[in-house]
């Protein structure tokens, strides 16, 4: 008696066209078949059937084998054959090379998702949506191979690709990106397009609403974006929101807000056609690269003082002026100011002292003046400050062994963790902080007003003696040395007007009439300083008679001359008068027409009205501010302030102010 026909179906199916299956009544039962293929009708998840043998003859056993053995027969649920244009459509597909059409037809039909072409598998539904949309997920991605119809499978052998075929259709059929698939799919059956389009871009607004407003939340209290994943996996249990909740994403919506923020801030200051003044610097990443930073200042009506906004950071090609020119330009353009924009609107451009950006034949501020010619080119007047007193410094030949001692201490306390563990033995704490900050005093740029390093070795003068007379020898005599107190307590008197100076400089208060009035004052002090002596100067006397320096035995020696007092001093003012007090293309009478905006300047004994003398410096003020002062609120502006102090200022005058 031979096999059933379901079980020569089965057995076709599993060894393919071209092989023969046994006769044998055990062969039959239990066919033999790989490892892997064993488990086939398994992996189709099939239903058990009983077999018309069993139903006819439940008693009788059938070929010596027991009725226990023969209970249940796996079969495929697709017992029907296909139609004819399913064997049509099949007959006309090209099938993988381990494939059959009955293999073909079965899995598309277990499957309704599968698709071939030209040899190669793909997932229908996959295909249609493409994106998950508001029900994407952390690392949950939908796969682009099965989209693009990609699969193929893998093996040397017939009997292993088909294993692989099945492996990767039944990977994806249970992946959790294709589960998601199938639910948009079920939604879309239950809704018309339009309502499902409509109600899907509403669902996905909502989300990134909420998620924005994290983003944003974060991002205002200084908190790290990594903390985005807590953030949203909280709402999502609340059932607010389910998105994708990485800190790349968190970045990306950070940045985009910033953008959106900055673009719209600058779309107001056009609108209002506000007055700008450019603030540029260049510095380096940590990646060396150099970079420009470029800032802009301006007078809008909703602020009641000039506000400073942040434009970008760009990454330089080359430091020459013609490519940092170009940046410049290029980014504010970007940003909407054209050219014509800031032909009728751009007041002034700072920078540092450095010849790239002010150099008179070919810096950043030249080529600005060839395009902007009624622009003022500003120096930074802290830069200023520096560098004065360096220059000042560095003009001197004596050897200034103030500026030995800091630098040995620098380098004896910054590159050995055991000589400072000694010097915190012996100095106080706040002391040993202070000394262990110690920098170059007298290097570049901002190192010269390092006004604690000094007052530090000041303050532990006798310590340190005691404490170098054990280690260092050298720097115990040098501070035995009475010319070296007296260079100290020289440099205090000086860093101290200087720190005065640059701390009121850096007042957001302070615009150039109060700058040019600190920088005056300074330099009064300094010449009075010339003519007498300095707190510390006066001090030094006492300090060497009282008990705390007793122990250390001053001397004189020729090996440590003193600074020459009187010639550093007329050095400071000097170039201070040149660096700070004249500009190259405005001369001192630029703050003149600024003085028409304070009453406190004006020369009342010589005013009449109308003010002629002061009408016409006010038409070039206007020039210089781009900016139209109505004659009228002038005379009234002067005749009130003329007849009292406490007036209201008209508008036009007000604005001016603020620019």
């Amino acid at each position: 008696e031979g096999p059933s026909r379901p079980i020569l179906e089965y057995i076709d199916l599993v060894c393919g066209d071209d092989e023969e299956p046994s006769t044998y009544h055990s062969d039959i039962v239990f066919p033999k078949m790989p490892k892997r293929q064993g488990d086939f009708l398994h992996f189709l998840n099939v239903k058990k059937v009983k077999t018309d043998t069993e139903s006819n003859n439940r008693n009788k056993n059938h070929c010596g084998l027991c009725e226990s053995n023969f209970e249940y027969i796996e079969q495929p649920v697709i017992e029907e054959k296909p139609s004819c244009s399913s064997k049509e459509e099949i007959d006309n597909l090209v099938l993988p090379d381990c494939w059959n059409e009955k293999q073909a037809f079965m899995f598309t039909e277990q499957y309704k998702w599968l698709e071939i072409k030209e040899g190669k598998l793909g997932c229908k539904d996959c295909s249609t949506v493409r994106h998950l949309g508001s029900k994407a997920e952390k690392h949950v991605h939908v796969s682009k191979e099965w989209i693009a119809y990609l699969i193929t499978p893998n093996g040397s052998n017939k009997t292993t690709r088909q294993a692989s075929l099945r492996k990767k259709i039944r990977e994806h059929d249970v992946s959790k990106a294709h589960g998601k698939i199938q639910d948009l799919l079920k939604e879309s059956v239950n809704d018309s397009i339009s309502n499902l389009v409509h109600k899907q871009n509403n669902k996905n607004i909502d989300a990134t609403v909420k998620v924005f407003n994290t983003v944003y939340s974060l991002v205002k209290h200084n908190r790290p974006l990594s903390d985005i994943e807590g953030a949203i996996e909280l709402q999502e249990k609340n059932g607010e929101v389910n998105c994708l909740n990485t800190r790349y994403s968190a970045t990306r919506i950070a940045e985009h807000i910033a953008k959106e923020m900055k673009m719209k801030i600058f779309k107001n200051i056009i609108e209002e056609n506000a007055k700008i003044c450019i603030i540029i610097d260049d510095a380096s990443t940590v990646s060396k690269k150099s970079t420009l930073v470029i800032y802009l200042q301006c007078t809008v009506q909703s602020a009641p003082a000039p506000v400073m906004l942040f434009v970008a950071l760009k990454e330089l090609v080359s430091t020459t002026a013609e490519c940092i020119f170009n940046t410049l330009l290029s980014t504010l353009n970007d940003c909407g100011f054209t050219n014509e924009y800031l032909k009728a609107n751009l007041i002034a451009f700072c920078s540092d002292g450095a010849n790239t950006m002010l150099g008179r034949k070919s810096g950043v501020a030249t080529k600005l003046l060839e395009s902007f010619p009624e622009i003022i080119i500003w120096n930074c007047l802290n830069h200023r400050l520096q560098l004065s007193l360096d220059d000042s410094i560095s003009e001197i030949k004596q050897v200034n062994h103030f500026k030995i001692f800091l630098d040995k201490i620098y380098s004896i306390y910054h590159q050995s963790n055991r000589n400072q563990k000694k010097l915190l033995e012996t100095v106080a704490k706040d002391l040993e902080v202070e000394i262990v900050k110690i920098g170059r005093v007298m290097g570049p740029r901002w190192a010269a007003c390092r006004l604690q390093a000094a007052t530090a070795v000041w303050h532990a003068y006798p310590v340190l003696y005691m404490h170098f007379s054990h280690s260092c020898s050298g720097l115990a005599k040098r501070l035995a040395n009475i010319n070296f107190l007296q260079d100290l307590a020289l440099m205090i008197d000086i860093l101290e007007e200087f720190s005065l100076l640059s701390t009121a400089l850096q007042s957001r208060s302070t615009n150039i009439q109060k700058a040019q009035k600190f920088i005056k004052h300074t330099i009064r002090a300094l010449e009075n300083l010339k003519i007498g002596t300095g707190k510390h100067e006066s001090q030094i006397e006492g300090l060497i008679k009282s008990d705390k320096f007793k122990g250390i035995p001053f001397n004189k020696s020729n090996k440590f001359n003193a600074l020459p007092r009187s010639m550093l001093l007329e050095n400071v003012i000097r170039h201070m008068n040149l660096r700070l007090l004249s500009d190259r293309n405005h001369d001192e009478s630029i703050f003149n027409y600024f003085d028409l905006l304070e009453p406190s300047t004006w020369p009342y004994e010589e005013i009449t009205s109308p003010w002629i003398a002061g009408e016409k410096k006010l038409f070039h003020l206007c020039e210089i501010l781009k900016y139209e002062i109505d004659l009228n609120d002038f005379r009234e502006f002067v005749n009130n302030n003329i007849k009292s102090n406490n007036v209201s200022i008209p508008a036009s005058i007000q604005k001016a102010k603020k620019i």
